[in-house]
C-alpha cells in the first residue's frame, strides 16, 4: 500500500539555516522596531508563524499588532533569505537523497512538513536539488500550529489516504506530537538538537538515515 512520508526540513533534511534564523531578528527590527535574540528562542520545532508571535510577545507586541503587520514581516522574511542565501543554507544532512530515492523506489510518496514558510521551503529544497521528490507539503506559513499542516499536506495531495497511511520523519518532540495530534505515524531522527532518548515518544526512533532498511521495514506496517 501507498505511504504518504512527511519530511521535516531543518535538523532532519538539512541543517539549520543560519540566514532563515537570522531573518527573524532582523524583520522583528524593521517591522516592528524592537531587538530580538533569536538564538536565545527556544525554536526548534516551531512553525515560523509560532516564532514570530514568540519573539515578538516577549518584547511586549500585542497580539493585534503582530496580526495586523503580519504579512508584511513574512515577505521581509522571505526578501531577507532569498537575498542572502548561502550554501550552508540548504546543506543537506547525510544519505538524505539515499532516502528519498529508496521511499521513492519502493512506491511511497514524499511530501514536506514544514514549520518554514512555504516560498522559504521552496527556495531552500530547490537549491539542494530535491525539490523534485516532493508533490505535497504543509508550511508554517499556512498555521500556527503544527499539527494543522498535515491537513493542508493532505489537500494538497489531492487523492484520499487514511491518517494510519500517513508517517511524519522529524527531528524534535514537537515534531512527534505533532503527528500525534494529527492521528498520523511519528518517525523521530536524532540528527537535530534533539538526543534519540528525548524522541522516544515516536513510532520509530533513528539515530540517522545510514538505516534505510530499519526505516524501509517499518513502513510495511
Amino acid at each position: 500500500m501507498v505511504k504518504l512520508i512527511l519530511f521535516d526540513i531543518d535538523g532532519t533534511l538539512m541543517e539549520e539555516s543560519p540566514t532563515h534564523t537570522a531573518a527573524f531578528d532582523y524583520v522583528c527590527k524593521e517591522i516592528y522596531g524592537v531587538d530580538t535574540d533569536i538564538k536565545s528562542f527556544p525554536r526548534h520545532g516551531m512553525t515560523d508563524t509560532g516564532i514570530m508571535y514568540g519573539l515578538l510577545k516577549k518584547q511586549g507586541i500585542q497580539e493585534v499588532e503582530i496580526k495586523a503587520k503580519l504579512d508584511i514581516a513574512f515577505q521581509a522574511l522571505v526578501g531577507y533569505v532569498s537575498t542572502n542565501l548561502q550554501p550552508a543554507d540548504y546543506k543537506l544532512l547525510n544519505n538524505v537523497k539515499n532516502v528519498l530515492d529508496a521511499v521513492k523506489v519502493n512506491g511511497h510518496i514524499s511530501g514536506i512538513l514544514t514549520g518554514n514558510l512555504q516560498p522559504i521551503a521552496e527556495i531552500r529544497l530547490q537549491h539542494a536539488g530535491i525539490e523534485e521528490y516532493f508533490i505535497t507539503g504543509g508550511y508554517g506559513s499556512d498555521s500556527i500550529i503544527r499539527s494543522k499542516l498535515v491537513d493542508y499536506a493532505i489537500q494538497r495531495y489531492g487523492s484520499n489516504i487514511n491518517r494510519s497511511e500517513i508517517y511524519l520523519i522529524g527531528d524534535t518532540p514537537l515534531d512527534i506530537k505533532a503527528a500525534r495530534e494529527a492521528s498520523t505515524r511519528a518517525v523521530g531522527i536524532a540528527t537535530g538538537v534533539y538526543p534519540i532518548t528525548d524522541l522516544s515518544a515516536a513510532d520509530l526512533t533513528l539515530k540517522n538515515f545510514k538505516d534505510i532498511n530499519k526505516l524501509l521495514d517499518f513502513l510495511k506496517n
